[in-house]
């Protein structure tokens, strides 16, 4: 029998022959991040792309919710997840890389939107997206792991260690 077949057995659609996806989303701005990777590489999609198979992506559940995707970004890309998921899940792959998966990716701590590091860490987060190619990100990715570490009460000491 066909895979055709399979795909429209189960009621699914050409675009779901892997996994189920809906395209009416891709539309909405995206947080989109790779399933193995050595660092964390987690990005905003603003241009209504469709995601690969080899990442994952969640969406906001309404229009004030987008700030809570940048916040994540931020919070996602810094060293603190690196010590986090390290520490929290313990699981490494062939040379070091990371899975980030649903169930790891949905148990990363954010700081509260709402407070003085989280409107902080939103707004780098946009500001380095809007600047990613202007040679600015280094100073700002410093900037926004620092935050990150302040937004969960971590001061100087831990950061070096």
């Amino acid at each position: 029998m066909e895979s055709r077949t399979y795909v429209l057995d189960a009621g699914r659609q050409w675009f779901e022959i892997w996994v189920p996806q809906d395209p009416d989303a891709w539309k909405i701005t995206k947080l989109v991040f790779r399933d193995i990777s050595e660092k964390p590489c987690f990005w905003i999609d603003k241009s209504d792309s469709v995601v690969n198979g080899d990442c994952y992506w969640m969406i906001r559940d309404n229009d004030r919710d987008e700030d809570l995707l940048w916040l994540a970004a931020a919070v996602a890309n810094s060293r603190f997840i690196e010590r986090y998921y390290d520490h929290r899940f313990n699981n490494k792959l062939y040379a070091g890389r990371r899975r980030f998966i649903t169930q790891y990716v949905e148990k990363f701590p954010l700081p509260d939107p709402a407070t003085r590091p989280g409107t902080e860490l939103i707004a780098l987060s946009k500001r380095i997206f809007s600047e990613i190619d202007g040679g600015n990100a280094e100073p700002l990715l410093a900037e926004i792991n620092a935050k990150v570490f302040e937004a969960f009460g971590l001061g100087l000491e831990e950061i070096r260690r």
